[in-house]
């Protein structure tokens, strides 16, 4: 099958020059050589490129937005631990400009250090009244850490917080914050509200530096400092 196009933009007269050729088919141009006209003019072809420059403008500014306003979506206010009487509790702007990722994150560091000052708070009252066999003749209070047996102590306590920080207590996405297991079965057999550990953790935080700041001031001992013998 043989097809030959003549272009109709060819002066009359002027012989139009096509190659035939079996099963093909080929454009003829003018024998002139003129560069072929595809009758689009310019201020066409400029409001292409500037409808495609609009439109990809407003691409990625949506995309951008969508993506600013899933950031500013999330509200660390609402989280746990805004209970009264004082809301939400950040008085350093810990949480400021974070994402849900980066606040899970503050929030277990939370939990974690509250349970700690939690414990500590007790550690530095029950030695008052009741000092382990061995360690009687250590001192109540941070003296403990320069004595000959409150040194190794110390040394165990910190090995014991590396070990739960970096292998026992890992974090679990599919899991609450903070929630490390239960071995005790505690929950067994209460339920407590995560924001009484909140609440308690930060208190306990606070409790633990003022005795060890007024155990520095006065040299008395967290008892010893509420008047008590």
């Amino acid at each position: 099958m043989s097809l030959t196009f003549v272009s109709l933009g060819a002066p009359a007269g002027l012989p139009a020059v096509g190659a035939a050729v079996s099963g093909k088919a080929s454009v003829s141009q003018p024998a002139c050589g003129r560069p072929q006209s595809y009758g689009l003019k310019p201020s066409t072809f400029a409001g292409l490129l500037g409808a495609s420059a609009v439109g990809g403008t407003f691409s990625r500014n949506t995309r951008g937005h969508k993506h600013s306003s899933a950031v500013r979506a999330f509200d660390p206010s609402t989280q746990q631990g805004v209970t009264e009487p004082f809301g939400f509790f950040d008085p350093l702007g810990f949480s400021k400009g974070k994402d849900e990722a980066e606040f899970r994150k503050l929030r277990i560091a939370e939990i974690k250090h509250g349970r700690v000052a939690m414990m500590a708070s007790l550690g530095l009252v029950l030695p008052h009244y009741f000092k382990a066999p061995g360690f009687a003749e250590v001192p109540c209070g941070i003296g403990a850490i320069s004595t000959e047996m409150g040194g190794p102590g110390f040394l165990g306590l910190f090995l014991g917080a590396g070990l739960h920080e970096l292998v026992l207590w890992k974090d679990d996405e599919s899991k609450d914050p903070g929630d490390f297991g239960d071995p005790f079965k505690f929950g067994e057999q209460i339920v407590v509200d995560r924001n009484y550990e909140i609440n308690n953790g930060r208190m306990a935080m606070f409790a633990v530096v003022g005795q060890l700041v007024a155990e520095l001031v006065t040299g008395k001992d967290a008892v010893q400092q509420l008047g008590l013998q």
